[in-house]
């Protein structure tokens, strides 16, 4: 009879365990990411349009450093397409968002173009969604959050790709901010000099400025740690006074 109780609650205890474990499986389930394996046969596509958001990431943020945070001159600009900042002490500086906003909209608009329609990849059919990008300039980077909606069939293998992100290590963000700092310290005395000799050394960056015209000054901010294509990145813009 003994015997008989101690087998029944060696089973009631086997039974709780089961149902305990049971019950933590789905009260963990909602926590557990099961990471699926990557396919390898979209690694050379995930690879050019890496390789592609990169190069047109730096021609459009080289290209608004040369404008002014633009990549086209705005309205108030010289006649040689340099933006202008200050006009009779007025500040017309784009803010941080719209020089993201800038970039973004030329990265989504050029990245077509680079990846040319997958000509490349003839043994692959690839289906394309629209391109949205997302723009952080931070102090030491910019980064580009891409959604690129690629369908990719290979045989009857069929593969999807949405998101890339791209961190191009040019100190856009320390540079804008630099210039942010001159121009708020320039008031109707005329140029802050000592601003630009602070600025200079301490953040490691070479600033020029020569005459356009009577009353416009040209500046130039060049950063020789952020090399794109072999030349420094610079930010360009005029004040006048």
């Amino acid at each position: 009879m003994l015997n008989k109780r101690g087998q029944i609650t060696i089973f009631i205890i086997v039974a709780i365990l089961i149902i305990g474990a049971v019950a933590l499986f789905f009260t963990l389930r909602g926590n557990l990411q099961i990471s699926k394996p990557s396919n390898p046969e979209v690694a050379p596509i995930k690879n050019f349009v890496d390789e592609c958001i990169d190069g047109v990431g730096e021609e459009v943020i080289y290209n608004v450093g040369q404008s002014g945070g633009y990549y086209f001159p705005p309205e108030k600009s010289t006649e040689t397409g340099i933006t202008y900042y200050l006009i009779n002490n007025k500040s017309y500086m784009p803010s941080k968002e719209k020089v993201e906003s800038e970039i973004s909209f030329f990265v989504s608009n050029k990245l077509f173009f680079c990846t040319r329609n997958f000509v490349d990849f003839p043994e692959y059919e690839i289906s394309q969604g629209k391109i949205r990008t997302e723009t952080e300039i931070l102090e030491n980077e910019v980064v580009l959050n891409v959604e690129y909606p690629l369908s990719i069939k290979k045989g009857e293998s069929v593969s999807k790709i949405k998101d890339f992100e791209i961190e191009i290590p040019i100190r856009t963000g320390l540079v804008y901010d630099s210039v942010s700092g001159f121009i708020a310290e320039n008031n109707e005395q005329g140029i802050c000099l000592s601003c630009l000799s602070n600025i200079s050394e301490t953040h490691d960056l070479f600033v020029d400025m020569f005459d356009y015209d009577n009353e416009t000054i040209i500046f130039i901010f060049k950063d020789e740690n952020s090399i794109i294509n072999e030349k420094p990145f610079e930010w360009v813009f005029a004040n006048k006074y």
